[in-house]
């Protein structure tokens, strides 16, 4: 839940997740029966039959794809990640599953981790719109953004370009400092169809995303005076003085956006990091249970709610969501050191240890990567 969710499904929108249809004749009935609870949306059936499947086949490519696609449209992307990593141990090329799993880590955004296998995708299907656009994505928001404009320029010259394609674009070049390309690219997204109140909402999207609070806050003031019930438009707007630390203004804003729409996750997610983060831990903890109801793989919001209870002296509680934390997010030193804390609080010292001993891995590899990338900006300068 982090500041580019709204630009990342504007491009997943356009994309869904194939999977494929595979059994093993005797598994037939349970496979077809499964497949059809899933085309109807009954996923505890699906996630049944599929997960019987498996265990007379384990190797059933079929369940295991369509296991995994129950997973993700039931926002458990850890459990998606897992079983689309063991259809592909089986079988290394499918393109569906590989699809499947760059997007389960994408929708997360886990940029790093989703995009080796849109790159993959991309140089073997060099011509598939879908792959270029997802990996574009990925460079994009994971800290690539001339990487992003070159891929994406060729998709935005066509002559009837994917907006998803200009949009993403516009956010490159904001994102690379190049603010009056950006506005040309938005100019002609935003020339035909948008109304005042869509132009500025994606254009305040993008200045969000490229961290220019100032002007976001304007544009989505714009969406204000033409629309003040625009979908989103006080979460955006919480979001916006969240990052500029006007704590007072995110949450009035966000408690309007959760009145406006009782389903927005995302709200109900920033509204209680926010009381945590200002000490307000028991204001905070129902706004995160309601988030973690609707979204319950994410990893963040754990954390949060894992903070709360340690600070409340809920000891237990807390290690069992930090542990749960960190094993969606086994890369977040945060998660660690506070995991280490509350182990160590209860007198678990040997697994406190292990879990400070995570946090000092964490900033080694954090330190050598920006290491790395320091001596490649200097060789390149050298050239």
């Amino acid at each position: 839940m982090r500041s580019s969710a709204a630009a990342v499904a504007v491009v997943l929108l356009a994309f869904s997740c194939p999977a494929i249809v595979h059994a093993a004749e005797t598994d037939k009935q349970i496979f077809d029966s499964a497949m059809q609870a899933l085309s109807a949306g009954d996923y505890v059936k699906a996630e049944a039959g599929f997960t019987r499947v498996l265990q007379l086949d384990p190797r059933n490519l079929g369940a295991l794809a369509n296991l995994g696609v129950v997973y993700s449209h039931t926002h458990r992307y850890a459990k998606a990640i897992e079983i689309y990593q063991r259809a592909l141990r089986i079988s290394p090329q499918l393109k569906a599953v590989q699809l499947d799993l760059g997007l389960a880590y994408l929708k997360q955004e886990d940029y790093s981790h989703a995009l080796p296998y849109f790159r993959q995708l991309h140089s073997r299907y060099p011509d598939d719109h879908q792959a270029a656009m997802l990996l574009a994505t990925c460079m994009v928001f994971g800290g690539q953004p001339q990487d992003g404009i070159a891929l994406l320029k060729p998709l935005a010259e066509d002559s009837d370009p994917d907006p998803a394609a200009l949009y993403l674009l516009g956010v490159a070049e904001a994102r690379a400092g190049q603010q009056q390309a950006a506005q040309q690219v938005f100019a002609r997204l935003f020339a035909t169809s948008a109304t005042p109140a869509q132009s500025n909402f994606l254009l305040g999207e993008a200045y969000y995303d490229a961290a220019q609070f100032a002007e976001s806050e304007q544009a989505f003031q714009a969406v204000r005076q033409a629309d003040n019930a625009f979908p989103g438009l006080h979460r955006e707007l919480g979001k916006v003085y969240l990052s500029q630390r006007q704590n007072a203004e995110a949450e009035r804003e966000l408690k309007q956006a959760i009145q406006q729409d009782p389903a927005d996750a995302n709200a109900y997610y920033f509204l209680g990091a926010l009381l945590v983060q200002s000490n307000r831990y028991r204001d905070g903890l129902p706004y995160l249970e309601k988030a973690q109801a609707m979204a319950p793989d994410s990893w963040a919001t754990c954390f949060y709610m894992g903070k709360a209870k340690l600070e409340l002296k809920e000891t237990p509680a807390a290690i069992r969501l930090l542990q749960q934390s960190a094993e969606m997010n086994p890369d977040a030193p945060e998660v660690f050191y506070l995991l280490g804390r509350a182990l160590r609080s209860e007198g678990r010292t040997q697994e406190a240890a292990a879990a400070f001993h995570r946090v000092t891995e964490l900033h080694s590899t954090a330190l050598e990567a920006e290491s790395r990338a320091l001596k490649s900006a200097s060789v390149a300068g050298a050239r």
